[in-house]
């Protein structure tokens, strides 16, 4: 940039040059600014996957994450409007699997017997837990 004084009037000339690189420079700064992967927008929503046993009330349940044998228990859970609601999994865990996808099992007893027993295909994203496949309910 330079000055030209004109009748003590003080005028700034860009040089084409440097308007150009100026234009580029912020245009690959726009474009890799929105690239930058580190910025995820998560909702403040709190994801529960779970399981609907009709039928009677299962006396205890609780989950197993297959990978590594871990057995996972969500006790801490009211639903109202659905005492045979059960929670496989939910974003409590997220943290364990960002970016992964995993089986769970849950399994449902009733008077120290299995009476259920399915798999849950389940993936973590950056924010939240989301079921891939596994079945809404189970009747006994």
């Amino acid at each position: 940039m330079f000055y030209i004084f004109d009748q003590l009037k003080v005028h700034v000339v860009f040089m084409k040059p440097f308007r150009h690189i100026v234009s580029i420079l912020l245009l690959f700064t726009i474009i890799f600014s929105a690239c930058d992967e580190t910025q995820i927008a998560c909702t403040d929503e709190f994801r529960t996957i779970g399981l609907s046993v009709y039928g009677d009330n299962l006396s205890d349940f609780y989950t197993i994450r297959l990978k590594n044998n871990d057995t996972l228990r969500f006790e801490n859970y009211n639903f109202p409007q659905d005492n045979n609601y059960y929670v496989v999994l939910d974003d409590s865990y997220h943290h364990m699997m960002v970016n992964q996808y995993e089986n769970f099992r849950f399994i449902g007893i009733i008077n120290d017997s299995i009476v259920v027993n399915e798999v849950f295909f389940i993936k973590a994203d950056q924010c939240h837990v989301e079921k891939l496949n596994g079945v809404d309910s189970v009747t006994l």
